[in-house]
């Protein structure tokens, strides 16, 4: 039977790259829950003589990536002015005329006593 392939991934870079792996993961995963959309973790390996004709050892040069999921982005509203600017009021709605609520409110009923508020 081969060497198991986890056990070379945990000697590559003296276990560093195990330890990328598993931090890349827990971002994914981290990620994956904020969004609810999809990412992608790849572990590429180049395995090469050190030079030509020599084939006493290999050297293995590991690579990681992440393509972690974006969260979408708001929308904000605006209006065009006739000037060519924006604005977040629209220029065609009428405003209301609010005015503050007297002091002498129920704040359990929203009734307004006349006693209090005189």
């Amino acid at each position: 039977m081969t060497r198991p392939f986890f056990d070379t991934l945990r000697e590559l870079r003296k276990g560093r790259t195990h330890e990328e792996l598993s931090t890349a993961l827990a971002a994914m995963v981290t990620a994956v829950q904020d969004t609810g959309k999809s990412g992608e973790i790849t572990l590429k390996l180049k395995i090469r003589p050190p030079r030509k004709g020599s084939i006493t050892y290999i050297t293995i040069e590991d690579e990681i990536t992440s393509k972690l999921p974006r969260a979408d982005r708001d929308d904000t509203v605006f209006f065009p002015l006739a000037d060519g600017s924006l604005s977040r009021q629209d220029p065609s709605q009428l405003g209301l005329k609010l005015s503050a609520v007297p002091d002498g409110v129920d704040p359990q009923t929203g009734e307004i006593d006349a006693q209090r508020s005189a």
